[in-house]
């Protein structure tokens, strides 16, 4: 993994937006760089842009919310509104961006962080923000502690690591390297195998309660010899229940028979009494009714005949008034037609009048549309020709809209005949004229145009002559100036010199401070040997001074060189200038001359032409021009114009005569307003009644003729009937006709009497049926009385009830005794099976567990501390030759033992180190963490931080030639930070943090 790039905004103290490109120069050419500045000026703060933008945390915040970042007043600059941390890093997988973010809604509070990730070569992750990290942990194969430990190396943390006792070593081991995993494994056996223990302890405890629960044998024995006596007296009760519960069953049965048969024959007396009353209400008349219907088909068609032959007497009535009605109305059409379309019809000769009438008028009403429809035709050419004129009268007013016409011809003849006399039309057509003049027109403009641009070329070489000039003013006078800056800046610079100098001393004597604290007045001085120590207890302020005079020097100068350089540019500008006008200017007189010669061949007409006028006067003429022949021309077409029209007016007014007379012809012969409607409405009624008359004096006929044959039929039938009744009895028709029931009633008492008989034989059958199944019964039933029967059935479901209760505790008793039996036996199963399956987790527990973890823990850190030793020494080869780091023998003290090779391999305490030394150890023990953290990760980028302050020159400057070797063997990019001057001389490439007094720092790098 490697880092390409880091951008951000209004991190921490870092206001505004800043950008860090490792694959652009200076970075390019020089892979170890330092980060430098001041102690809060945010160096730690591009660390923390880093594991911001992939992992959501800094190592001084942890992971971060919008809470934490409120709570805490970190990340986000003091009265921003937003910030980012963005960070380009390359992978196997490719090169990815992955961006951190937050703003200031409108509200002024927080929105929340948003994290994104994106591919640069195929594009952005759909991600969202939670799985941002875990992606960048994924691509990049390190979590957030491995990258922390692999790509900062914190020298403090190493420096404490190796004086330690061994109890704390193994604690700062487990918190640099992040093995708490074999603290945690120790306490995970141990919990495992004491949970196991506790299951099983629990499952043993159950048993015991299963056993308390049993029963003795003998009192088992007892239960079940008790179950059997139960069982058999259960059986024998039931049995007895069952026959007497059946014979009950048969007394009720025989009850309910015997009950049933009073009721049939209770019925069977009613029916009959039914029967008799039936006889002798209804019997007779329905006897008398059988015998009239043997007449049925002869009354009926007598009622038929009544009935048709006063029907026919009511039709005849009704045909009658309706003729009278019809009559009436036909000399009512017959008036209609005299008056209305002057016709005298009568029902002979109505058809052929009407013909003839409706083909003459027809024709005439044709004649006279064709006419107006030639007139509307007429009138829309008209107004055609009236377009562009304006009239008082309308066209259809002929005689005075030919007066109107004549006088405007009249008017346009006039203005015409004078624009005709000034361009001599009768030699030359308008269309012709018109194409003269525009061609005049346009080569004026082309003129015009041409000596507009030739007095541009002229006033282009005035300005340029003057510039030239005013350059040469100019480039006489600024190098005198420049000459000018360069003594001035030439004698500022020997001043600064000369306070630089004195401010060294000034420094040089501050030194001395700390030796000046431990003289005592009236002794010696170790080094001039005066007993007058006069700056003892105070130093002169005379550095301040000097600082300031130095600095104000320093913005002189800067000043000075900032004009020097502004003239020196300014006098280049203007030579270049003075250049640039000298070349231009030929080519501009040359082309003045061409295009002068040009306008004088090409516009030699028009200059003649033009004589004293100008440009513009000509152009005016010419346009007025244009505008004459365009009115002549107009004046030609409304002449020609008002001519056609006068034509088409003398045809309007003769359409107007011929349509009068069609008009008069149609009125002497019609006077309705709508012939068609009319003819049709009154022609269709006449024929509607002529057809009504003929249809009902068909109607007439034909139902009189009716009448006639219904009166002789009935005359006949009313003869032979009335005999054949009297013969029966019955005076006349109509007195049988009032005997006989209707239809309706002769059916309901014929169904009446049928029911009553059908119920009578249904009834005597139940009756015989019950009589033969009480005498079955009553050979079955026993002499016991129905009330013995249900006392002794309810007492023996009462003992069947307490027999079923005491079977059933006694079973539940024999049951539980199995059950538990069978849990004892389950459970001694499981704790065999879970003792023989957790005998692993015992080994475990016996080997690496306890309650703490350490155990484990203990064992884990030595072997790793081991491993960290063997890469340490690795990297301390090329840091030094003289150490290397052992772990302490059991005869030595806690802490960690160096091996002088330079004393025949004297072991050391650590302890007894210098600083610089120490330093040394310890940049070797962050290396080894780093190979140890990054495994099998390729880990391109290194931060270490801080700690070369105590080394010696000639330690930084090894120190700084084994970075140097290491970042040229593993193409590794190395970031140093640290405020050492010295350290700053060595590394040319750095990025300087500066602060500005307002608790913001500013960003360089260089």
């Amino acid at each position: 993994m490697k880092i390409l790039k880091i951008a951000f905004k209004n991190i921490n103290s870092l206001r505004g937006e800043h950008e860090i490109d490792f694959t652009k120069e200076p970075f390019l050419q020089n892979s170890l760089f330092a980060i430098t500045g001041p102690t809060g000026s945010g160096k730690t703060t591009i660390l923390d842009v880093i594991s911001l933008a992939l992992f959501n945390q800094v190592p001084r915040l942890g992971k971060l919310s919008t809470t934490e970042v409120l709570k805490k007043g970190a990340i986000l600059t003091r009265n921003q509104q937003e910030a980012y941390a963005k960070i380009t890093y390359e992978c196997k997988q490719g090169i990815f961006a992955s961006t951190w973010e937050i703003s200031t809604a409108r509200t002024g509070n927080l929105r929340d962080y948003h994290m994104e990730l994106a591919n640069l070569e195929s594009g952005h992750l759909d991600l969202k923000k939670s799985d941002v990290p875990g992606k960048n942990e994924e691509l990049i194969g390190l979590s957030y502690d491995q990258f922390i430990k692999s790509v900062v190396l914190a020298q403090g943390e190493f420096a404490k690591f190796l004086q330690v006792p061994k109890k704390e070593r193994g604690a700062l081991l487990e918190k640099i390297t992040g093995t708490q995993i074999y603290r945690n494994i120790g306490q995970e056996a141990y919990l495992k195998y004491k949970e196991i223990g506790t299951q099983i302890e629990g499952k043993r405890l159950k048993i015991e309660t299963f056993r308390e629960q049993l029963l003795a044998e003998e009192v088992y024995a007892e239960k079940q010899n008790q179950a059997e006596k139960l069982q058999l007296e259960k059986k024998n009760l039931s049995l007895s229940i069952e026959k007497n519960a059946e014979a009950l069953q048969l007394k009720k049965k025989l009850q309910e028979q015997q009950n049933q048969l009073s009721t049939t024959e209770k019925q069977i007396t009613e029916v009959e009494a039914a029967t008799t009353t039936f006889e002798k209400d209804k019997g007779s008349q329905l006897k008398q009714h059988e015998e009239i219907q043997l007449f049925s088909e002869e009354l009926n068609l007598w009622q038929n005949l009544q009935n048709e032959q006063k029907k026919n007497t009511e039709e005849i009535a009704k045909i009658q008034h309706y003729l009278k009605e019809f009559n009436q109305q036909r000399t009512h059409l017959q008036t209609e037609f005299s008056s209305t379309f002057q016709l005298e019809i009568t029902p002979e000769n109505a058809s052929d009048k009407l013909a003839i009438y409706k083909e003459n008028l027809r024709r005439l009403i044709s004649e006279r549309s064709e006419l107006l429809s030639i007139y509307k035709t007429s009138e829309q050419n008209i107004s055609g020709f009236m377009k562009g004129f304006q009239f008082a009268s309308k066209p259809s007013n002929t005689k005075v809209f030919l007066q109107e016409v004549k006088e405007k011809q009249a008017e346009k003849s006039s203005s015409f005949e004078k624009l005709k006399e000034k361009f001599q039309l009768q030699e030359k057509y308008i269309p012709v004229w018109q194409e003269e003049i525009q061609q005049q027109l346009k080569l004026n403009r082309a003129a015009e145009k041409e000596s507009f641009e030739i007095q541009q070329l002229k006033k282009e070489i005035d300005q340029k002559t003057k510039e030239l000039q005013s350059l040469g003013d100019s480039l006489k006078k600024l190098p005198q100036q420049v000459e000018k800056l360069q003594q001035e800046l030439k004698l500022k610079n020997a001043q600064l010199e000369a306070k630089q100098k004195t401010l060294e001393v000034e420094q040089l004597q501050k030194k001395l401070e700390d030796y000046r604290k431990d003289l005592v007045e009236n002794e010696p001085c170790p080094l001039c040997g005066s007993t007058h120590h006069p700056f003892a207890s105070a130093h002169p302020e005379v550095e301040n001074s000097l600082k300031t005079e130095v600095e104000q020097l320093q913005k002189t100068i800067q000043q000075l060189q900032k004009e020097l350089t502004q003239l020196e540019t300014q006098l280049q500008q203007f030579r270049q200038q003075q250049e640039k006008l000298e070349k231009e200017f030929t080519p501009t007189e040359k082309l003045l001359a061409e295009k002068e010669k040009e306008f004088e061949e090409n516009f030699k007409v028009i200059l003649q032409q033009r004589k004293e006028q100008s440009f513009a006067e000509m152009e005016t003429k010419l346009e007025t021009n244009v505008k004459e022949l365009d009115q002549a021309k107009r004046l030609q077409e409304d002449l020609d114009q008002l001519q056609n029209l006068a034509e088409k007016v003398k045809e309007l007014a003769e359409l107007i005569t011929k349509g009068k007379a069609k008009s008069e012809a149609i009125e002497s012969l019609f006077k309705g307003t709508h012939f068609e409607n009319e003819i049709s409405t009154a022609e269709t009624s006449w024929n509607r009644n002529e057809q009504n008359i003929y249809q009902q004096q068909q109607l007439l006929a034909t139902t009189e003729k009716s009448l006639a044959e219904v009166n002789q039929q009935l005359e006949k039938l009313n003869l032979n009937l009335s005999n054949k009744l009297q013969a029966k009895g019955y005076a006349s028709i109509e007195k049988a006709l009032s005997l006989r029931l209707s239809a309706y009633e002769a059916q309901t008492w014929q169904k009446e009497r049928e029911q009553l008989q059908q119920k009578n034989i249904e009834l005597k059958t139940l009756q015989q049926k019950l009589q033969e199944e009480i005498k079955l019964l009553k050979e079955k039933d026993t002499e016991t009385s129905l009330e013995q029967l249900q006392e002794k059935l309810q007492q023996e479901k009462e003992s069947l009830t307490k027999n079923e209760e005491e079977l059933n505790e006694v079973s539940r008793l024999l049951k539980n005794q199995t059950e538990n039996l069978n849990k004892i036996k389950k459970l001694q199963h499981e704790i065999g099976k879970e003792l023989e399956q957790s005998e692993h987790w015992k080994i475990l527990n016996d080997l690496i567990g306890d309650k703490t973890g350490n155990k484990f823990n203990d064992f884990a850190q030595d072997l790793t501390l081991a491993q960290l030793l063997q890469l340490a020494n690795k990297r301390l080869m090329h840091l030094s030759d003289r150490y290397r780091i052992d772990q302490p023998t059991d005869e030595e003290d806690d802490s960690l033992v160096a091996i002088d090779e330079h004393m025949g391999r004297q072991r050391r305490s650590i302890k007894t180190l210098s600083g610089g030394e120490t330093f040394i150890l310890s940049l070797a023990l962050a290396l080894a963490l780093s190979d140890l953290a990054s495994r099998n990760i390729e880990i391109n980028s290194l931060f270490i931080d801080e700690g070369f302050g105590t080394l010696d020159p000639e330690t930084l400057d090894q120190t700084l030639d084994t970075l140097e070797v290491l970042q040229a063997e593993s193409s590794k990019m190395i970031g140093v930070i640290s405020h050492v001057e010295s350290l700053k001389e060595r590394i040319a490439t750095q990025i300087q943090l500066t602060q500005n007094g307002q608790g913001y720092s500013n960003l360089k790098i260089v």
